[in-house]
């Protein structure tokens, strides 16, 4: 029986992490694709496992709870790079006036426009690029031998890290976004001199074409360096897991 239950434990910790982590987290995404997924990693991850003795139905509930919960903490954290970024792209969307043409995105689960959900999928890309998924895959084994199954118990370090992340999430949103709007902020500038000096022009239906094709420039231009960027910050999803995974030595 007991080891009935413990692949049962790792199974509802893995599939807790596939329902928040990124690309799966899609609501598009089949929720029978998300428990194949599941099993997968499952049979993936048995073998280092610690064996865990046979409990009782009150303990085995309680395991389960602290095992989703525990897989939910690392599919939200490894997600928040993806969230930086489309925190940056909804910056700029809102600088170039798209941000009055958005519409709910059922991939994004949010009202996204369209520098929101072209960051989002470079930076999916990238993440591929990099052959992170199996980075992250070597983080949930490492999971299972840093918190054994039914182990997670939360300390101040812990939440004093989570906090830490999300600053340093909000901190690559505004760097992402920067150059964009700053650039866009200088157009902006120069419109409102034309509006003083010829009154007559309306500057409104000037300014939305305008911004329109000036931020497509700029992101063509500024392209290598957001990869750039991406590439250097994008490893930070798997170093932010394995943190939150060793706070709980």
């Amino acid at each position: 029986m007991a080891p009935i239950q413990a692949t049962v434990l790792i199974f509802c910790r893995l599939l807790a992490f596939v329902v928040l982590c990124p690309i799966f987290s899609q609501q598009n995404f089949p929720s029978l694709a998300k428990i194949v997924i599941g099993m997968a990693l499952t049979v993936l991850c048995l073998p280092t496992a610690p064996a865990i003795p046979e409990l009782s139905l009150f303990m085995m509930t309680v395991f389960v709870i602290k095992e989703v919960l525990f897989g939910m903490a690392m599919g939200y954290l490894s997600q928040l790079v993806f969230t930086g970024v489309e925190i940056a792209g909804q910056l700029i969307d809102f600088q170039v006036g798209f941000s009055m043409a958005q519409a709910y995105d059922p991939t994004l689960q949010i009202a996204s426009s369209q520098y929101g959900k072209t960051y989002y999928w470079l930076t999916i890309a990238v993440f591929f690029g990099l052959d992170l998924h199996h980075r992250l895959i070597t983080a949930l084994l490492l999971s299972f031998r840093i918190v054994p199954l039914g182990s997670v118990v939360i300390q101040g370090t812990t939440v004093e890290g989570i906090v830490k992340l999300f600053s340093q999430m909000m901190v690559m949103a505004v760097n992402l976004a920067a150059p964009m709007i700053i650039a866009l902020l200088l157009v902006d500038l120069v419109l409102g001199v034309i509006s003083r000096s010829i009154p007559q022009i309306n500057i409104l239906m000037m300014s939305l074409s305008m911004k329109t094709a000036i931020s497509f420039v700029v992101f063509l231009l500024l392209l290598p360096n957001v990869l750039s960027y991406l590439g250097k910050h994008l490893p930070d999803t798997v170093r932010y897991l394995q943190e939150f995974i060793k706070s709980f030595q």
